[in-house]
């Protein structure tokens, strides 16, 4: 008998339920934010959203923008941010099945988790790396993480995930077969549901005692507790859960010899789990009327049934390679898009880094033709115009420079920035106004000798003149 696990990884994914073209606009939308905003914190939530706007369209290219964003908190040392980014790059790759990336992400989590000393995000992650375990039935090494979120959960007191913490811990008991662990930890999740007044919660921990009781043999107790489930999911429209409860149903009136009951209520399992919607539930049902039908001695029947149970585990069979398929191409669309990115960010630095070349090479050019004029007969006053915007280029240049070394070095902390670029600016501003003052007197000194030769020409030729007018 098996309980819901609380996948709380996965609950954003169930809400998104947007048309493709509706996630396109709001993908245009927050790329045209995200080119005007700052690298600050904010920017790193702008590309969350964007990477969970492309989680059902685009996964691949959502974990490439996942991956941005994490590089960029961790950069600029935001944390909760960094935190979130690896939570949504851990939940794509473990809707695509890649079990084992999305157990690293979540460790990785749990590493950045510890070292901020944030004790909700620690609980969470060891929460959902024993969810991992669980999902790949390594019972024995998912209960450590759990119990150790649970303890971090208690002694800090973190409200929120107690029901969650409960339930998952009364769910590996009941598979590790240890039912009075179970049964106190269910009836832990059991009261904080009821607390919350949440009627799927409380539904799921019903099932969890159902089964709890059904071992201890007080069947009518665990009749009343998979009775009262149905009738909760139901109201919440939990077809899956709703399955399971009334196959475990099913299975404990054919256990109590109510054969007409017990058929009644395998019979219902169809209506909710379709075809194509939960096969698996399918599947459990058919190995259970073949059961029942071997144990009234029908054996027709009960070999008809037992040949439904195989198609159906081949067609899901066929189902889980198709998905090992769709994995594999998903990883070669991931290679791609990294591939892409990476080009694109190459071609984006050498543009950079031509532009800084050029302008590089521009100034001391604009310098020199500066000179070169100061030689000339040009006005003064536009030989002192191009040495002052000379000298502007040049300081500007260097702070050009000197920007992206400050931002690495404080991890674009803004107050930092702003206190490094004061200092600098203290020193630079006393210095632009020495050069610029040195710099004018000697072009405008230069400028004056190549001038004066033309006038004593001049006065010359006016005191020879003077004599010969007298005569």
């Amino acid at each position: 008998m098996k309980c819901r696990i609380f996948y709380l990884f996965l609950l954003g994914f169930l809400l998104n339920q947007l048309p493709c073209f509706a996630q396109n606009r709001q993908i245009d939308s927050l790329q045209q934010r995200l080119a005007l905003a700052k690298i600050d914190s904010n920017r790193v939530i702008i590309m969350d959203s964007i990477a969970y706007a492309y989680s059902l369209s685009q996964p691949a290219k959502g974990i490439l923008v996942a991956q941005a964003a994490a590089d960029l908190a961790q950069k600029i040392g935001y944390t909760d941010g960094l935190l979130k980014s690896l939570q949504f790059m851990a939940n794509s790759y473990n809707n695509q099945g890649d079990y084992n990336r999305a157990l690293e992400i979540f460790l990785k989590q749990l590493a950045f988790s510890e070292k901020s000393s944030n004790a909700y995000n620690m609980a969470f992650s060891l929460m959902n790396i024993g969810i991992i375990y669980t999902q790949q039935a390594d019972y024995a090494k998912a209960l450590p993480y759990y119990l150790k979120s649970d303890s971090i959960i208690k002694s800090n007191k973190i409200t929120q995930l107690e029901y969650f913490s409960y339930q998952n811990l009364g769910d590996i008991y009941d598979r590790l077969n240890l039912n009075d662990s179970a049964y106190a930890y269910y009836s832990k999740a059991f009261e904080k549901a009821n607390q919350k007044k949440d009627n799927y919660l409380i539904a799921a921990s019903n099932i969890g005692l159902g089964n709890c009781l059904v071992k201890k043999a007080n069947y009518a107790a665990g009749k009343q507790a998979y009775q009262i489930a149905r009738i909760q999911l139901i109201q919440v429209k939990d077809d899956d859960l709703f399955c399971e409860a009334t196959l475990n149903l099913a299975k404990l009136f054919l256990k109590t010899s109510q054969s007409d009951s017990a058929l009644i209520m395998a019979w219902q399992i169809p209506i909710f789990a379709g075809k194509e919607k939960f096969p698996n539930r399918i599947k459990d049902q058919t190995a259970f009327l073949s059961d029942y039908y071997k144990s009234i001695h029908q054996n027709d029947s009960a070999l008809y049934y037992l040949e439904q149970w195989n198609l159906i585990s081949e067609a899901i069979n066929s189902q889980e390679k198709v998905k090992l398929f769709q994995e594999k191409t998903f990883q070669e669309a991931l290679r791609q898009e990294t591939m892409e990115e990476e080009k694109k960010k190459q071609e984006e630095e050498r543009a950079k880094q031509l532009q800084l070349l050029l302008m590089g090479i521009f100034i001391p050019l604009f310098f020199l033709i500066t000179l070169f004029l100061s030689k000339r007969k040009v006005p003064a006053k536009l030989i002192k115009t191009l040495g002052i915007i000379s000298l502007l280029l040049f300081f500007e240049y260097l702070t050009l420079l000197l920007h992206p070394v400050v931002a690495d070095f404080t991890h674009h902390t803004p107050v930092l920035e702003l206190l490094i670029f004061v200092c600098i600016a203290a020193l630079l501003i006393p210095t632009h106004h020495r050069v610029e003052h040195w710099l004018l007197e000697k072009l405008t000194n230069a400028h004056s000798k190549q001038s004066a030769p033309g006038l004593k020409i001049k006065q010359s030729k006016l005191t020879i003149k003077n004599p010969d007018n007298e005569n």
